[in-house]
């Protein structure tokens, strides 16, 4: 299964959205946000100011966690927001994607 344009969050007023009509759940290394939609979505935001090639890895992570668990999702857009405040490594990209399945794969706690 790929990930279609239709599964992402794109336009900068949607993830503007996210800042004022969310609800939020905190994660070790990260932040969840997500609001009401007719399909799961998703979005990704990560500091620029840091090494390419890991925050790219982080990216592969969410996406792939997300593109497992879609189908079993409830219909909302997701932003999943990598803070300034978080060193970045190869390790913080595989315990995004694990802290990520976690909680998609048990959404009713959320």
């Amino acid at each position: 299964m790929k990930f279609p344009p239709n599964a992402r969050v794109r336009k900068r007023r949607e993830y503007l959205n996210f800042f004022h009509q969310s609800q939020m759940k905190r994660l070790g290394s990260c932040l969840i946000f997500k609001i009401a939609s007719a399909e799961p979505r998703l979005g990704i935001t990560v500091k620029s100011r840091t090494n390419s090639v890991l925050r790219n890895k982080i990216k592969r992570q969410v996406r792939e966690a997300f593109r497992l668990n879609r189908d079993k999702m409830k219909p909302f857009d997701y932003n999943v927001v990598v803070p300034s405040q978080v060193k970045i490594n190869y390790e913080t990209a595989l315990r995004i994607r694990k802290n990520l399945e976690s909680v998609w794969a048990n959404e009713v706690s959320f």
